[in-house]
């Protein structure tokens, strides 16, 4: 999958608390590039052993193993082999006049970093999800362009620190 994006976090008083936009790239199993073009530039690469969270204007590097890092993230689903209802409780949402099918997915796992997953489903896959969270904040993904099936450079899904970059964590 490869699709463009704009994100947004609201509060618990649903006050818009960050907004932001980029591409992300998809590949199973477990391989992904989340890239954040503004405000901050920034990315996030699964490799499909390890993810790597940079962070361009702190010229920081963070990495974590796969099963650590994406155990409680919403991406984890989109990129893992698992069938869905093995991680989450799937329920269909009434629908909201859009031409999307929505569904909410509750995670299994109590140690989830979020508590819902709305997921808006077209005929080409994914095209909105809202994450609500513990502390009450939901995050608005929206993806345009999106395509799927689609070849994407294997390039897209390493990540290599750049040099003098500080690098917290360790590989696997």
């Amino acid at each position: 999958m490869q699709s463009a994006f704009t994100q947004q976090v609201l509060d618990d008083k649903g006050a818009l608390r960050q907004s932001s936009s980029g591409n992300v790239f998809l590949s199973r199993p477990g391989k992904f590039r989340w890239e954040y073009a503004a405000p901050d530039k920034h990315e996030i690469v699964a490799d499909g052993k390890n993810v790597w969270v940079y962070d361009v204007e702190l010229d920081q590097v963070t990495v974590k193993p796969m099963s650590q890092a994406l155990a409680a993230a919403p991406v984890g689903m989109l990129t893992q082999q698992q069938p869905v209802d093995k991680q989450f409780d799937v329920q269909e949402m009434e629908a909201d006049g859009s031409n999307l099918e929505w569904f909410r997915l509750t995670p299994k796992k109590k140690d989830s970093d979020f508590t819902t997953m709305d997921l808006g489903i077209s005929a080409t896959g994914v095209e909105e999800m809202i994450l609500g969270d513990k502390f009450g904040q939901q995050t608005y993904i929206k993806f345009e362009g999106l395509r799927t099936d689609v070849d994407i450079d294997k390039s897209r899904f390493t990540f290599t620190p750049p040099k003098g970059a500080d690098v917290i964590g360790k590989a696997s």
